[in-house]
């Protein structure tokens, strides 16, 4: 069997959290630290995944005022609301390491599936739906996602323990019009929880072994207790104060302010792609495109790449399209569930709508 590090964390903040993300990630591509597994526990918050704008998917005056923590994920998928009701768990390893896929739709499978495993040891009988949830009796228990960085990658997932779907309701621009008690209710049946499935809360050390077991009957993993590095604490203290600032939570993804700007939203089979553009009607290019959505890119920063490739390019839909296929073929882009002709489309959706307003 494979001996990984296993990091059980206390309760943390979610700057704090997502720090600790970016220093394991690290930490495992430099090959400092041997492959492994972390346990996470929320104060309230709302995280945005990566590619995704605080202002589109956050209703920051109800955060504020009920002291939920904003911030965003290193990596991509959805907003989601995370509490002393749900868990966190994290794998950091080598792209290489023995077992486990390198292709990504069989990653996600795989993992997911110890997870399953993992779960039916509490008597839950749970099922993997791709791309990346888990879901008992077609309600979602487990969100999943990941990124990469050099020669490793994160995989990481929430479970849904003791949930409170009405703070998640209203602290997340939810795609409901307005939140009577008749939408929240419907939302609230395409979730569920461990106590809504058990009828109790099992101790969080049971939860936490019997997912240590589905990890172990898949993969053949020893799991070691242990802790951090000194330089790894370090490292968490320093990245701490970035995530903590406003350039980290909003400046990546802001939303361009103009009043030219529409969204236009398309939803490809691996999520929902958000674009807005900025036309040059005179000479028929693209000034700025912003892409936005749930989706998980590898690498990280290949939207942002995508963006700048496609400033100041024609509009035309042909051009468009022969520039986001050139783009995919040139670049080692991964988006499960997303393909060239997916982004092209939402893109020149985009144009077709900003060009209506005009």
């Amino acid at each position: 069997m494979k001996n990984w590090r296993l990091i059980d964390s206390k309760v943390l903040s979610a700057a704090e959290n997502m720090a600790l993300d970016r220093v394991l990630l690290d930490s495992r591509s430099r090959g400092l630290v041997p492959d492994t597994l972390l346990f996470l526990e929320f104060t309230p918050c709302a995280l945005v995944g990566y590619h995704q704008s605080v202002e589109l998917e956050v209703e920051d005056g109800y955060c504020r005022e009920h002291g939920i923590e904003i911030n965003r994920r290193i990596s991509g998928g959805g907003a989601i609301y995370m509490d002393e009701g749900t868990m966190g768990w994290a794998l950091f390893a080598d792209k290489n390491t023995s077992g486990i896929p390198r292709d990504l739709d069989e990653m996600y499978a795989s993992i997911c599936n110890s997870v399953v495993i993992g779960l039916s040891k509490l008597g839950v009988e749970a099922k993997f739906r791709p791309k990346n949830d888990i879901e008992v009796n077609g309600r979602k228990i487990s969100g999943t996602g990941g990124t990469e960085h050099a020669s490793s990658f994160l995989f990481h997932g929430s479970l849904l323990i003791d949930f409170n779907v009405d703070t998640m309701v209203r602290c997340l621009k939810l795609p409901i019009k307005k939140l009577d008690d008749k939408q929240v209710q419907s939302f609230r049946q395409r979730v569920t929880s461990l106590r809504e499935i058990l009828g109790y809360v099992p101790e969080m050390r049971s939860i936490k072994k019997a997912l240590l077991e589905g990890f172990t009957e898949v993969f053949g993993i020893t799991f070691v207790p242990g802790d951090m590095t000194d330089g790894e604490e370090e490292m968490l203290r320093k990245e701490t104060r970035v995530f903590s600032s406003e350039e980290w939570i909003r400046g990546g993804r802001r939303v361009p302010q103009s009043s030219e700007l529409k969204i236009n939203d398309y939803k490809a089979p691996g999520g929902l792609i958000r674009v807005s553009v900025l036309l040059d009607r005179t000479r028929k290019r693209i000034k700025s495109t912003f892409i936005t959505g749930d989706f998980f890119a590898y690498p990280e920063r290949s939207i942002l790449d995508l963006e700048a490739c496609l400033r100041n390019s024609s509009c035309l839909e042909q051009d468009v399209a022969a520039n986001v296929n050139r783009y995919f073929s040139e670049n080692d882009i991964r988006i499960p569930g997303v393909d060239a002709r997916d982004m092209s489309t939402a893109v020149c959706q985009a144009i077709s709508v900003s060009r209506s307003m005009m």
